[in-house]
């Protein structure tokens, strides 16, 4: 089937998916596919459409998952296998379940919007010491989760260190991106091509 940034947008809404959901998945979607352009730049080999439509579904299945116990993450992996889309799939799956990449290995899409999601509270896009401060305020209930987060917020610095081992930007340049308003646009304008989508981040995020 073909597939596009409409077609992720309708299943959203056919999900039922609520707004503050959309928006948050919004911004994971925007710094994957930002950080997806500059590391396709420098040679790793991602699926600019694969990353964006993991990143904008990674969380499909949430609002509904609470009322049936389901993990969202496989839920929605499943979902996508009903649609034949397993590439999708996998990389909502690895949002929550994300395996350690081998020593040497490219930047996987998985990897991306693993550390995207991690860098945006509710739809607001901060660094990786506020996002963990507030999982921790919110789920960090009992010892046995606090060790879990902690482990999971050091696994994710190591990582955001390989994504920008690099790059000629610093992950604090994210920040930027909350400058950018109809996100979905410029979703849409840098999956037509990753040169003019540079210049949309350049002039609404402020880049060089």
């Amino acid at each position: 089937m073909e597939i596009s940034l409409d077609w992720g947008y309708e299943l959203l809404q056919k999900e039922e998916v609520p707004l503050h959901i959309i928006h948050h998945s919004e911004k994971v979607a925007l710094i994957s596919l930002f950080l997806g352009c500059k590391l396709k730049e420098i040679g790793e080999p991602l699926d600019l459409v694969n990353l964006t439509l993991g990143a904008l579904l990674h969380d499909v299945k949430k609002f509904s998952s609470l009322k049936t116990g389901e993990n969202h993450a496989l839920a929605g992996y499943k979902l996508m296998q009903s649609f034949g889309l397993n590439r999708i799939g996998e990389i909502i799956y690895s949002h929550i379940f994300l395996k350690a990449p081998k020593p040497g290995s490219p930047i996987s899409e998985e990897e991306i919007v693993f550390y995207a999601d991690k860098r945006v509270k509710h739809d607001k896009i901060v660094l990786l010491k506020e996002r963990f401060q507030d999982l921790r305020v919110r789920y960090g209930r009992t010892l046995r989760a606090l060790i879990r987060m902690s482990l999971l917020e050091e696994m994710t610095i190591l990582l955001e260190r390989r994504l920008f081992k690099n790059l000629d930007l610093k992950p604090e340049d994210l920040l930027k991106l909350n400058e950018i308003k109809e996100v979905r646009d410029v979703l849409k304008k840098c999956l037509e091509s990753c040169s003019p989508c540079r210049g949309d981040f350049i002039g609404k995020g402020g880049f060089s």
